[in-house]
C-alpha cells in the first residue's frame, strides 16, 4: 500500500511541475519594450527623433542603440538626449521614456534602427532586441526670398511653407529683416512618395499694416518633381540636332561629279 507520505509528496512534486516560476523566461514574456517615432523618413545627413519604451520591473533597463545598413554595417550616429537638468547621456530608459537622436547617414537607402534591451531578473540577464525603419530619401530644398522695401520698418514674425496649400510640420522659422535688406528662408523637405509633375510652394506669413513692405510672402512658385518645364523644349532640340546630323552625314557621303574632266580620266 502506498502511504500517505508518498501520496503526499507525488502531489507536491507534481504541483511544481505545473505551477510557473520566477525566471528568467518568465520575465521576458511579461516585459515591455518598444519604438515609436512620428515619421520615420529624414533627409541625408539630417537628424530625427524616436522614442524608445521599456518596463522592467523593479530594475533598470540598460540599452544600446545603432543604425544599420542592409549589410548589418553600423552607420549614421545615435545619441540619447538627457532630460533637463541631466547632463550625461543616459544609458538607462525613463520610465516616461527616452529620446533618441539619429543623424542620418549620407548616401539616400533603407536602414534599421536597432535597439538592444537588457533587463535583469536576479542574477540573471536578458536581451531583447527591437527595430524600427529608417528611410533615409534626399531632401526638396523648399526656397522663397523676401525683401524689406520699407525705409523704417522691421519684419518680425513667424513664416512657414505650404506645398499644394498644406502646411509643412517643421518648417517654421521665424524671420527679422532690417529696412532695405534681403534674407533667403530655406527648408529642406525630406518627403517620400511625391508624385512626379508641378507642385506649389509658398512662403506664408500673416502680414499686417505694417509687414506690407515684406515683398516674397504669399506668392505661390512652381517646382517640378522628376520633370521640369524646359522637358518640351529640350526633347525638341535633341530630335532636331538628331535630324541636322543625318542630313550633314549624307551631304558628305554623297559622290561628287567629275565635270570638265576627260572622259577617260572619269
Amino acid at each position: 500500500m502506498i502511504s500517505l507520505m508518498a501520496v503526499v509528496l507525488f502531489v507536491a512534486a507534481a504541483a511544481a511541475c505545473v505551477m510557473p516560476s520566477a525566471s528568467a523566461e518568465d520575465g521576458v514574456v511579461n516585459t515591455y519594450a518598444d519604438i515609436k517615432a512620428d515619421s520615420y523618413v529624414v533627409g541625408t545627413g539630417s537628424t530625427i527623433e524616436y522614442m524608445i519604451y521599456a518596463d522592467g520591473g523593479d530594475e533598470p533597463v540598460k540599452f544600446a542603440a545603432k543604425i544599420v545598413d542592409e549589410n548589418g554595417y553600423t552607420v549614421g550616429s545615435v545619441r540619447a538626449i538627457p532630460e533637463p537638468p541631466a547632463t550625461a547621456t543616459p544609458t538607462t530608459v525613463n520610465l516616461e521614456g527616452t529620446k533618441l537622436r539619429l543623424t542620418a547617414p549620407s548616401e539616400a537607402g533603407i536602414y534599421t534602427l536597432s535597439v538592444t534591451f537588457t533587463f535583469k531578473f536576479d542574477d540573471e540577464t536578458v536581451t531583447v532586441t527591437k527595430t524600427a525603419p529608417v528611410r533615409v530619401v534626399v531632401p526638396i530644398t523648399l526656397s522663397a526670398v523676401v525683401d524689406n522695401t520699407n525705409g523704417g520698418t522691421i519684419i518680425d514674425m513667424e513664416v512657414w511653407f505650404e506645398v499644394d496649400g498644406v502646411k509643412i510640420a517643421g518648417s517654421e522659422k521665424y524671420i527679422n529683416i532690417q529696412a532695405g535688406r534681403t534674407e533667403r528662408v530655406e527648408y529642406k523637405w525630406a518627403v517620400e512618395g511625391l508624385s512626379g509633375g508641378a507642385h506649389t510652394v509658398m512662403l506664408v506669413g500673416h502680414v499686417g499694416p505694417t509687414e506690407q513692405s515684406a515683398h516674397g510672402l504669399n506668392v505661390p512658385m512652381t517646382f517640378y518633381v522628376g520633370q521640369n518645364s524646359h522637358t518640351l523644349i529640350e526633347a525638341l532640340m535633341v530630335i532636331f540636332f538628331i535630324v541636322m546630323l543625318i542630313a550633314l552625314v549624307i551631304v558628305y557621303r554623297k559622290p561628287v561629279k567629275n565635270i570638265g574632266k576627260p572622259k577617260g580620266r572619269r
